[in-house]
């Protein structure tokens, strides 16, 4: 159970703090944060593209990525009803009005690709898993991301804070709901990269080995 409100809180904070600070490093050095208070319980993971792709590295099982997810989704949700109580809006996520769909899709698969590899890299590889520096690489990824395709697909990389705001907006009623209009596109593009990422990444150990 622990692992679980682990990845619930984990999730809240990092929509939360994304919806309110809406700032690269914030959200870099927010996200490390979170890494290094969840690493050694769930494994931080946040994100159900990085969940998938551990059951891909067999750091977890199907059942437990199940749960990782469900547990993501709803720290989402209440964290999108949270920033609506603070701000009395609604956090909506969508890319750039200027971005093309081939832009926007190209962009977010790239940086999720770039998360995932990482977060396997510094998290699982056998000659890095257990070291101190793991959230800082992966806070600082994160925020590299935000600096490059923040201001063109809003560097999302992360089907769960498309799916908070997108549920959360529509069980409230308020405004257009472009979160669910484009919430299919960033689920179905960050999923893709975090797979392509997994099986990479094992290649390069079979490679390596």
């Amino acid at each position: 159970m622990k692992k679980y409100s682990i990845e619930f809180l984990g999730t809240f904070f990092l929509l939360l703090i994304s919806a309110l600070a809406d700032n690269p490093i914030a959200i870099g050095v927010g996200l490390a944060v979170l890494c290094y208070i969840g690493g050694h319980i769930s494994g931080a993971h946040y994100n159900p593209a990085v969940s998938i792709a551990m059951v891909i590295r067999g750091e977890i099982n199907k059942v437990e990525c199940g749960k990782f997810i469900l547990s993501q989704v709803l720290g989402a949700v209440v964290a999108s009803f949270v920033y609506f109580l603070i701000t009395n809006d609604v956090f909506e996520i969508q890319p750039s009005s200027d971005t093309s769909l081939s832009q926007f899709l190209i962009a977010e698969f790239i940086f999720t690709f770039l998360l995932v590899i990482t977060i396997l890299f510094v998290g699982t590889h056998p000659k890095l898993k257990g070291n101190q520096f793991y959230g800082a690489v992966i806070g600082l990824s994160v925020m590299t991301s935000q600096y490059s395709i923040g201001e063109i697909s809003s560097s999302v990389l992360n089907p769960a804070i498309s799916i908070g705001p997108s549920l959360f907006n529509l069980l409230n009623g308020e405004g257009s709901n472009m979160s669910l209009l484009f919430s299919p596109y960033y689920i179905s593009i960050t999923i893709i990269s975090g797979v392509f990422a997994a099986y990479m990444f094992k290649l390069y150990l079979k490679e390596n080995n």
